[in-house]
């Protein structure tokens, strides 16, 4: 657990946690949108994160798709 402590205190986002009444614009335009988004990222390392990990996932995915396809059956 010390390690996961310590790995979180010295992530880009811990340094930087951003401005709590520009947090709140935000979320308020999240709230009062026409057709609001189901999951949205606030900051911006979030994104970045999401973006590699997803990469990685599809990149991942893929190279297995045709063991997938084989599990499917005829």
């Amino acid at each position: 657990m010390q390690g996961r402590r310590e790995a979180a205190k010295n992530r880009p986002s811990a340094a930087a946690p951003g401005d709590p009444v520009a947090t709140r614009g935000a979320i308020l335009k999240v709230v009062d949108a026409q057709e609001p988004p189901l999951r949205i990222f606030f900051g911006k390392t979030p994104l970045e994160i999401a973006t590699k990990d997803y990469q990685s996932r599809l990149a991942t995915w893929n190279q297995w798709q045709p063991v997938s396809v084989e599990a499917y059956g005829s």
